[in-house]
């Protein structure tokens, strides 16, 4: 049986300060695989989490500096930190979804990969959905 490590109180109280502070609600809504269509084994939760996003630089489809270029993309990565020792929710999975709840235009963020080996937080990487 594993044994607490003796720092786990104090960790849990300093992630607690942290989303008191940063924090935000969003709904996490989970896919199926096939179709992308809403996993009933997996109905959509809200939680509260930290969520960033990049400054959304833009950037030449070239990947260079030039101003020639007619088509920009605005693309930056984005990570939502949620505090495993409150959440009870379904284990996320590439291609659920994630929104912004008290954002202005509440946003979409796809889940590109999902990062579960720290013992603080699981953090999804998010695309722009």
């Amino acid at each position: 049986m594993p044994v607490s490590a003796r720092f786990h109180e104090l960790r849990d109280k300093v992630l607690a300060a942290v989303d008191f502070k940063f924090a935000e609600p969003v709904r996490l809504s989970f896919l199926t695989k096939v179709g992308g269509t809403v996993d009933p084994a997996r109905p959509a939760v809200e939680i509260e989490a930290v969520l960033r996003v990049g400054e959304g630089k833009n950037t030449s489809v070239s990947g260079g500096n030039s101003m020639s270029w007619r088509s920009r993309i605005v693309a930056d990565k984005a990570q939502l930190h949620i505090d495993r020792t409150t959440y009870t929710g379904p284990q996320p999975k590439q291609g659920d979804k994630v929104k912004a709840l008290s954002r202005w235009g509440e946003p979409w963020f796809e889940v590109a990969d999902v990062d579960d080996r720290s013992h603080t937080r699981l953090v999804l990487n998010l695309n722009e959905a």
